[in-house]
Formats: structure tokens, C-alpha cells, sequence
């Protein structure tokens, strides 16, 4: 009888250290940065194949930048049809069909046809500038005119049209991310390119906390802090590029399609949470021109959430006052009218 009490013992020690050898293998996190989309990008991939997705990660957002997505690299498929060439592929019609529909949802304040203004502007860049009434709206007259033709796989654009992706890049690697963490059985993934984060928890037993960068204050300064148990998570803010002219006067880089002016809604910044990053990017710039009140059908329409930060310094949010702390007396909670 002892004996085979020595026998169970010596089982019941083996399972253990089996289950915690595979515990610490789930458990295993790999961790990169590196630079792409004209920002820093930040992995951290747990999982039993961690360190192969991420390094399929890393490949796969220098692709996105490279070869799809980039309006200045010659060697990328917006360059070609940017510059009158022709074919495209499945992958870039399926990205544009989403785009586009939701620059149709928004009532054109989301909108891709708009490099010719940004150029214009040249915020960000040592050209910044205020152009004059009749450059604008050579810039924004046909911005809403681009098709695609599904049968000849091919980008029809007006005279002057220039397709940027740049307001949904960030949210695009996110959803390529995603994918491959999630190919890969990774049981949590944290991806972040620029202003849009991946939280993907599928073994987290906690929620994630997202702090809300204050809009005015340095940029490791946060007003407010999102508990979320996951999704993409993208932020526009009015700090992020600007410049001011010779009165005084600031000018930043979220521009209203409809005007070719920096959107003036009321807003500093509009953090937005949905499943899909390329939307969450698209509508956070959508939510950042419409304002709060024409905000909500669009927000409603792809099942998303938001956090609004007013030029009053109050923050409006969709989420439930658990989900939402106020970490900044300088700032105070609102509600959406």
C-alpha cells in the first residue's frame, strides 16, 4: 500500500512538471521594435510560437509599407496608381471596397482621395504653409471621384487625384497582425504602430488598460485610463502635426474633405475601439471631423466605441463609466447628448 502511495506521488510530481514546462512554453513572450510606416512599431507575441510570429509580424508590416500601402515608396501598389498605372491586386481592392464604403457611411469625412491637399499644406514638413482659397479647391473638388473597377482590377481617379493611405496604415498592419498572431494560436498579442494598438487577450484573465494620452500636455502625459478586454485601438488628435503661421494662427493635419481646412469640430483627440484596426483608424479621422453628435450612427453602424476629448478638456465616452477613470483633474467627464 505504501509502495503504491510512492508510485502516486512520484505520477502526481511528473504531471505537475509537465503542466508547468507547457505553462511556461504558452507563457513565453517575444518582444521586438523597429521602425516602419514613418513611425515605431512595438510587438509583444505570448505564446508557444511567439517568436515566430512575431518575426512574421515584423515581415509582414515592412511588406504592407513596402509593397502595398505606401504613396512615395515607387515600389508599392498606391505609388502605381498614383501614377496612372494600372492593375492592382485582390489585396488592395479588398482594402479600398472597406475604405470606401466607409468614406460612404461618414458622408465623405472620411476620405483616401486627399494627398493632393496634404501635399498642399505640407504640415508635418518644412513647406507648411496656408495655400489660398483657389489651390484648395482645386485639391478637394473631385477628392470623393476615385472607383474601382472590379472587372479590369484597376483604380479610376479624377484629374489630380492622389490616393493617401496614411490615416489607415497603422490600423491595417494591426489587422495583419492579428491574423498572424492568431494563425499561430498566440495567447496574448500587444502590437503597436504609431497611434493604433492590437490587444489581443485570448489567455488573459485581466482586462488591458489603455491610458488616453492627455491632448495637451507632453506625450507620456495621460488624462484617462480604458479597460477593454481587447480589440484595436486607434487614436486621432489635433497635437499629433501642426504648425503655426506668422499671427499666431495653429493649423494641424486632420483635414474636413468637404472644406480642404483643418477639421473644426470642437475635438483635441477621438480614441476609437472596434475589432477590425483598418476601421478603427478610418473612424477615428471620421469621428475627429463629424464632432460627437454626428459621431454616434457611424459609430453605432460598425459596432465601435469612443472616447471624445473637447477643446473644454471634457472627456465624452461611449463606454460605460466602469470601463473609464479619469486620472487628470484637469480634465472632467461629460455624457453623450
Amino acid at each position: 500500500m505504501k509502495k503504491k502511495g510512492v508510485v502516486l506521488a512520484a505520477v502526481a510530481v511528473v504531471i505537475l512538471a509537465a503542466v508547468i514546462v507547457c505553462d511556461s512554453l504558452f507563457s513565453k513572450t517575444a518582444s521586438d521594435t523597429f521602425l516602419a510606416m514613418s513611425t515605431a512599431v512595438s510587438l509583444d507575441i505570448t505564446g508557444i510560437s511567439s517568436e515566430k510570429a512575431a518575426e512574421q509580424i515584423r515581415q509582414e508590416i515592412i511588406r504592407l509599407d513596402e509593397k502595398l500601402l505606401s504613396r512615395t515608396n515607387g515600389n508599392s501598389e498606391i505609388y502605381a496608381v498614383n501614377n496612372g498605372e494600372a492593375k492592382i491586386s485582390d489585396e488592395l481592392i479588398l482594402l479600398l471596397t472597406v475604405l470606401k464604403e466607409i468614406e460612404q457611411e461618414s458622408g465623405g469625412a472620411f476620405c483616401i482621395g486627399v494627398a493632393q491637399l496634404t501635399d498642399l499644406w505640407g504640415i508635418g514638413t518644412e513647406n507648411a504653409r496656408v495655400p489660398d482659397e483657389a489651390e484648395i479647391k482645386a485639391a478637394t473638388e473631385n477628392c470623393y471621384g476615385w472607383t474601382i473597377d472590379y472587372g479590369s482590377k484597376t483604380v479610376h481617379m479624377p484629374e489630380g487625384i492622389k490616393l493617401d493611405l496614411g490615416a489607415v496604415g497603422k490600423g491595417i498592419a494591426c489587422d495583419y497582425a492579428c491574423k498572424i498572431a492568431s494563425d499561430l494560436k498566440c495567447r496574448e498579442s500587444v502590437v503597436a504602430v504609431g497611434g493604433s494598438v492590437l490587444l489581443d487577450g485570448t489567455g488573459k484573465k485581466t482586462a488591458f488598460k489603455v491610458g488616453i494620452r492627455a491632448p495637451l500636455g507632453e506625450a507620456n502625459e495621460y488624462c484617462a485610463v480604458l479597460e477593454i478586454t481587447g480589440g484595436c485601438v486607434s487614436t486621432s488628435g489635433n497635437y499629433e502635426r501642426f504648425f503655426e503661421d506668422e499671427n499666431g494662427n495653429r493649423y494641424h493635419h486632420i483635414f474636413d474633405p468637404s472644406t480642404g481646412y483643418p477639421a473644426d469640430s470642437g475635438l483635441l483627440s477621438v480614441t476609437v475601439v472596434t475589432e477590425s484596426g483598418a476601421i478603427s483608424d478610418a473612424l477615428s479621422t471620421a469621428c475627429f471631423v463629424l464632432g460627437i453628435e454626428k459621431s454616434m450612427p457611424l459609430l453605432q453602424r460598425y459596432n465601435a466605441n469612443a472616447v471624445f476629448i473637447t477643446e473644454d478638456k471634457e472627456i465624452i465616452s461611449t463606454f460605460t463609466s466602469d470601463n473609464l477613470e479619469i486620472t487628470n483633474d484637469s480634465y472632467t467627464l461629460g455624457e453623450v447628448k
